[in-house]
């Protein structure tokens, strides 16, 4: 098209339009005001100036290249001679949507399954401003790509031979890699020409380390984790993990729904017809869980994922390989506790996934409740095998996009 290439310069706002006509010498003033302030240029290296004119109730928009203060003024004072001058302002750039620099990012299959990327273009957040806790094994704080998006957490276990310690401020390292790749999921650093894309590189991670280096913990240090991630400026609960049914987690969960937070759990690996996995089967016990399935690299169910009627929402999850194989074009590739990155494959990368949907909802409209979140994600979400909501995709696969900005 026939714009031309800004050079690079500091954001400038918007002048807004006037509900009333400009004067000529007032629109003059502001066109040698916003020239001599811009340093936006064409190609040639002239000032774009934008004239906003109404004309029969419809605007006139033009964009003049100009050289100098001076002329910009010239142009607008002769603009507004007819009366009908509304706005004058200096053209901005814009450029292609584009996918991230980071050089893994084309192995990350989700990212063409769920539209992360046309979500962050329409709402303009990526999740800025939004806390999501981590419920883990802990984070690598300082992995290349987390490094400055990871806050300081908390630890909540038990010891290896199963007495309680005390909780304790940190999470920000991990010994088993389980809760650094479900950070890199949500969070990694996003256009920085390294490693991989996390889905909301906007938000904050919190780290609430709640499992041992084995991947295994108790449900009451999972308790704990949750309340003091409330506490704690939580706006999202991020629960890759899952067990039996226990009256402390039931009650943690509903604490976070009475403190209007969203809590994201794991549907479980234990197959069709397999135990209902806690605490996304208290999806069912109105305390505003949202139980995520997991979808293969062709949208359809892996045989690892546990159906069942308390599933809300799919998400990518592929299909295991073995370990951490690095096998990404049918596992989950993301961040690793060796600084390196790592592909594998289960709910628990599923559920990150609809985290990161669930604080983009959040970061783009601070006033939709948790349950307005859940339930915009389930009535937006795709729908996956049997028509309507069933036991094994719940609603859908998750769309950020759809989802928007709206409650």
């Amino acid at each position: 098209m026939g714009a031309a290439s800004p050079t690079a310069g500091k954001d400038e706002p918007a002048r807004p339009a006037s509900d009333r006509p400009i004067p000529p010498a007032e629109a003059g003033a502001q066109a040698r005001d916003v020239a001599a302030t811009t340093e936006v240029r064409t190609k040639d290296g002239a000032i774009p100036l934008v004239t906003v004119e109404e004309k029969s109730g419809k605007p006139d928009i033009t964009s003049t290249p100009v050289r100098s203060p001076d002329e910009a003024a010239a142009v607008a004072e002769q603009k507004a001679s007819d009366g009908d001058l509304h706005a004058v302002d200096v053209d901005k750039p814009v450029k292609a949507l584009a996918n991230p620099d980071d050089p893994l990012f084309g192995q990350q299959w989700a990212f063409t399954k769920v539209p992360f990327v046309a979500a962050w273009a329409a709402d303009g957040t990526q999740g800025a401003g939004v806390t999501v806790a981590v419920v883990d094994t802990g984070v690598m704080a300082n992995h290349p790509d987390l490094s400055g998006q990871v806050l300081t957490g908390a630890h909540f276990l038990h010891s290896d031979t199963g007495e309680p310690v005390e909780p304790g401020v940190g999470g920000t390292d991990d010994f088993n890699g389980h809760g650094t790749h479900v950070s890199g999921t949500i969070d990694a650093k996003s256009n920085n020409a390294t490693g991989v894309s996390g889905a909301a590189p906007g938000v904050k991670i919190l780290p609430v380390k709640v499992l041992c280096g084995d991947g295994n913990g108790f449900a009451s240090d999972v308790a704990d984790g949750i309340v003091w991630a409330v506490d704690n400026g939580a706006r999202v609960i991020n629960l890759s993990l899952g067990g039996g049914a226990t009256p402390a987690e039931q009650a943690a969960v509903e604490y976070a729904r009475d403190h209007d937070v969203v809590v994201v759990a794991a549907g479980g690996n234990d197959g069709t017809g397999g135990a209902a996995s806690y605490p996304a089967a208290y999806s069912t016990a109105d305390a505003n869980v949202v139980a995520v399935a997991a979808t293969d690299n062709a949208n359809a169910h892996p045989s690892y994922g546990t159906t069942g009627a308390y599933l809300d929402v799919a998400a990518p999850g592929g299909v295991p390989v073995s370990g951490c194989a690095n096998n990404p074009a049918v596992e989950i590739l993301s961040t690793w506790n060796d600084g390196g990155y790592c592909s594998i494959a289960g709910t628990s990368m599923s559920t990150p996934h609809v985290s990161a949907a669930a604080a983009l909802l959040r970061a783009a409209n601070g006033a939709c409740t948790a349950a307005q979140v859940k339930g915009r994600l389930r009535a937006t979400a795709a729908d996956l095998g049997a028509p309507g909501v069933d036991s094994t995709f719940g609603a859908g696969l998750v769309d950020p996009l759809a989802a928007g900005t709206s409650c």
